[in-house]
């Protein structure tokens, strides 16, 4: 006859695998995340990469560092300019501009204000603009001809100009490079003022009174 014997011994219980721990979260680059500080957009851009760190609406926008004949003809304008500007002007290529109050974008060239910079300002304030200039690579365009130019009106920027290096749809006979040059209309919109070709001379009054060949700016 078969007995029953009693334990004391505990049933056995199926041992639950350990939880895995959650993957720590990486830590954010910026102070605070979702915003840049100036500091740590200059600390961006001092990278030996050579790329632009750009911030629009809080997209991060990184650029490739601009080509030797991007890089010469901003060179150039900047010559032009400098030589024509009024005194209480400057012409300045890839320094960094406010928008928002915030970090900001890097345009080709500006026209600004000198007085800020004389007492120790690192980057522009709308306010002290009076143009803007993009040069378009293959890696800019849309940036370049739609994003950029509806920040510079929306910050109340008076001038604009679009310079195409690269042939583009409608470039039509005109030799390349082709300057687009644009003004703040009354309802804060750029409106376009000139189409000017490389090897037409063209006479222009903002933001100083020149003569402008296209041709001249793409000469090595």
């Amino acid at each position: 006859m078969a007995m029953l014997v009693q334990t004391s011994e505990a049933p056995v219980k199926a041992e639950k695998p350990p939880r895995k721990k959650a993957a720590a979260k990486p830590e954010s680059v910026w102070s605070t995340p979702g915003e840049l500080s100036v500091d740590e957009w200059f600390e961006l851009n001092s990278r030996d990469d050579g790329s632009r760190y750009e911030l629009i609406d809080g997209s991060l926008i990184v650029s490739p560092a601009p080509s030797f004949k991007h890089q010469r003809l901003g060179d150039r304008l900047q010559n032009l300019l400098e030589d024509l500007l009024p005194q209480e002007m400057v012409a300045v290529t890839a320094t960094g501009l406010l928008l928002d109050s915030k970090p900001g974008v890097i345009p080709d060239l500006m026209v600004v204000d000198k007085a800020p910079f004389e007492e120790g300002a690192d980057v522009a304030q709308p306010e002290w603009v009076h143009l803007v200039a993009e040069i378009v690579s293959r890696s800019t365009t849309t940036t370049d001809r739609k994003i950029k130019p509806a920040k510079y009106a929306q910050a109340g920027i008076p001038h604009f100009w679009r310079i195409e290096m690269p042939p583009f749809q409608g470039q039509g006979n005109d030799r390349l490079p082709v300057v687009f040059t644009y003004s703040l209309n009354e309802e804060g919109d750029y409106q376009l003022t000139h189409r000017i070709a490389a090897g037409t001379v063209t006479d222009l009054t903002e933001p100083c009174k020149l003569t402008l060949d296209p041709a001249d700016l793409a000469t090595i």
